[in-house]
């Protein structure tokens, strides 16, 4: 069987930056809504009415919504394994401990 190892602090780190990473990606989202937005500001007419619902809703909801939120996902579950070597390195620490 192959031994699993983490080390806490590079986990901890990692986790830290892809929350960063994560923030990053929502910040360009919003910039890219307002700047296509203000793109079609002066635009009239249907295809003006299209391409705005078409920016508050699919384009808004994966680039200001759904990419920040799979990356922080990613984030979640590399801190919740982190967190159960933690504490099963503890646990084990403690029964030698007695």
């Amino acid at each position: 069987m192959a031994g699993c190892r983490i080390v806490n602090e590079s986990v901890a780190n990692a986790v830290m930056e892809i929350n960063g990473i994560s923030k990053s990606y929502k910040d360009a989202g919003d910039a890219l809504i307002s700047a296509l937005t203000s793109a079609i500001a002066d635009m009239e007419g249907e295809a003006k009415d299209a391409f705005q619902t078409l920016i508050d809703g699919d384009i808004k909801s994966f680039v200001s919504e759904n990419l920040p939120e799979a990356v922080k996902g990613m984030a979640d579950l590399l801190e919740q394994n982190r967190q159960q070597f933690e504490d099963v390195d503890a646990k084990i620490a403690e029964s030698i401990s007695g």
